[in-house]
């Protein structure tokens, strides 16, 4: 009784240095923080001198992110949508992706016309990684634009780089 007692602490013991290395590895960079992120489509609207969407973004270590852009501190001309429109800050989630070391990422943002009832419903997916040292995030994005009865309004694609906005060292 007392070697298979020995026994089965032996293997319990080599159980758990086996599983030591792993609980001692560097855990992958954290998303969570603050960004900014510049979006260029695949498909730049030619009538727009600055394709590149320009955004500020805050990832909680809860999983959750708040975003605004520059296509939403503009009023939407008629030319993308009938009449002048004005756009929300995006509020969605952001997790890791199933392939390891990639995110996920996926925010809604509201398209309001300008008597406030709803146009449509921008839902913006970002799939990428952090380098190494998790200060700079490149991938990819798409969207798609629905209105409140769930038809198509429109989609696109396109790439993405971020930048941590870092911690200023204090005196």
């Amino acid at each position: 009784m007392k070697s298979k007692l020995v026994i089965a602490f032996l293997s319990l013991g080599a159980t758990f240095l086996a599983i030591e290395p792993l609980t001692g590895q560097t855990p992958p960079p954290s998303l969570a923080g603050s960004w900014q992120f510049n979006l260029v489509p695949a498909n730049p609207n030619p009538n727009v001198t600055d394709p590149t969407i320009h955004a500020l973004a805050t990832f909680t270590s809860d999983g959750s992110v708040i975003e605004t852009d520059s296509s939403q501190v503009v009023p939407i001309s008629p030319a993308v949508a009938r009449g002048i429109r004005a756009g929300t800050a995006g509020h969605g989630i952001w997790q890791p992706a199933p392939a390891i070391g990639n995110l996920f990422i996926q925010f809604i943002s509201l398209i309001v016309n300008p008597n406030a009832t709803l146009y449509a419903r921008k839902t913006v997916t970002i799939n990428g990684a952090l380098d190494s040292i998790g200060n700079t995030f490149t991938g990819s994005y798409s969207y798609s634009l629905v209105d409140g009865s769930g038809n198509s309004l429109g989609t696109g694609s396109g790439t993405v780089t971020g930048q941590r906005i870092p911690h200023p060292l204090l005196p």
